[in-house]
């Protein structure tokens, strides 16, 4: 499975089907996440398929510095959660933020919400407080 998960160096073209993907979260009214592939480039990203019922919340918790999220809705509404502070998105709109902050997806409206989400993993590990770059 990692090999269908992970892009190429070489710059093959890799085609997943959502299918041929499991979801790696479900919600109790429907809700799922799917990893759809990770590039194996020296600044990582992972594509994700998600699908919020209306009302289910996915809490994240803080991921390691430098770590940056981009949702897009395709279709329908959610609510996003960053460190406290609600953002209500519809379809067509896209957001950004730092991962290293509490954040949840939340389904809004009363139709189910399709996104993708990226997560843009930092090269290296991560720094240290109070350490130089």
């Amino acid at each position: 499975m990692s090999d269908l998960m992970q892009g190429s160096p070489e710059g093959r073209v890799r085609i997943v089907a959502v299918d041929a993907v499991a979801p790696l979260w479900t919600g109790q009214r429907g809700s799922e996440a799917r990893l759809m592939l990770t590039t194996s480039t020296p600044s990582p990203v992972e594509v994700w398929r998600w699908r919020l019922e209306p009302g289910e919340d996915y809490p994240s918790h803080p991921h390691q510095a430098r770590v940056v999220e981009t949702i897009s809705v395709i279709s329908g509404q959610m609510t996003l959660i960053v460190d406290g502070t609600a953002y209500e998105l519809e379809a067509g709109q896209t957001a950004t933020f730092n991962g290293d902050a509490p954040h949840t997806y939340r389904g809004a409206g009363t139709d189910t919400c399709h996104l993708i989400m990226t997560v843009h993993l930092p090269s290296g590990p991560a720094p240290v407080p109070g350490q130089k770059s």
